[in-house]
C-alpha cells in the first residue's frame, strides 16, 4: 500500500469509528474523499449524468447504513466503488439499457468531461479527441462488456475482483473482455485511434 493509500485508509478508518460513535460530520468526510470515484464509476457504467448522481447518492446512503458491518482493516474505496457498481448494474437492468440507448453525444461528452486535462497544451486537442473516441466506443459496448471493460481498464481490477464485483465467473469475464477489446479496437481504428493499451 502506498503512503497516500495508507493515509486514506487511516483517515477512513478513523471516520468510520467516529460515525459509529455518533458523529454525523464524519460521514461527510468519507463522501468528500470518495465522491469522484463513486460518481465516476456510476457515470462510466450508465453513461447518464443524472442517473450517475442518483446512483452515487444511493451508494453513499447504502454505505452509511452498512457502516456497522464494514471491515475497517480493509480500504474503504473499493467497497464504495463496488456498491456504486452494483447500483449502476441494477439501474441498467431495470431500464433495459443496451448499446443503442447509450450512444448519444451528450453521454460521451459527459464522460469526456470526467477525464483529467492533459498537462501538455499542444497535445490537449489530440488527447481530448482520443479520450472522446474511447468514451464513445465504451458507451457503444453492450452493458456486460462495458462493465468488465470499465472495471478492468479504468479501475484496474483483476479478473478475480471483477468476478467478485459482478458475480460472473472468471472465464465469462475473460470472454467478455476479449470481445470488448475486439470491438473497441475495431471502433477506434475506424476513428483513426490506436488501441494499443487495451491488453488483458
Amino acid at each position: 500500500m502506498t503512503d497516500g493509500a495508507q493515509a486514506e485508509h487511516g483517515a477512513d478508518a478513523a471516520a468510520v469509528a467516529r460515525c459509529r460513535a455518533g458523529d454525523p460530520s464524519a460521514f461527510a468526510e468519507i463522501v468528500e474523499r470518495h465522491q469522484v470515484a463513486v460518481f465516476g464509476t456510476a457515470l462510466r457504467l450508465t453513461g447518464d449524468r443524472e442517473a450517475a448522481l442518483e446512483i452515487a447518492n444511493a451508494a453513499f446512503y447504502k454505505a452509511y447504513r452498512a457502516l456497522e458491518q464494514v471491515d475497517v482493516t480493509r480500504p474503504l474505496r473499493p467497497w464504495l466503488v463496488k456498491i456504486a457498481g452494483n447500483e449502476a448494474l441494477d439501474w441498467l437492468r431495470e431500464r433495459g439499457r443496451d448499446a443503442a440507448a447509450l450512444q448519444g453525444e451528450a453521454a460521451a461528452a459527459a464522460l469526456a468531461r470526467q477525464v483529467a486535462a492533459d498537462p501538455e497544451p499542444e497535445d490537449s486537442a489530440l488527447q481530448g479527441e482520443r479520450r472522446a473516441a474511447v468514451r464513445r466506443a465504451l458507451l457503444a459496448l453492450p452493458a456486460p462488456y462495458r462493465v468488465v471493460a470499465v472495471l478492468r481498464y479504468l479501475h484496474d481490477y483483476s479478473y478475480a475482483e471483477i468476478s467478485e464485483h459482478t458475480g460472473w465467473p472468471v472465464n465469462t469475464i475473460g470472454v467478455y473482455l476479449l470481445r470488448a477489446r475486439g470491438y473497441l479496437r475495431r471502433q477506434l481504428s475506424r476513428e483513426g485511434v490506436t488501441a494499443d493499451d487495451l491488453s488483458g
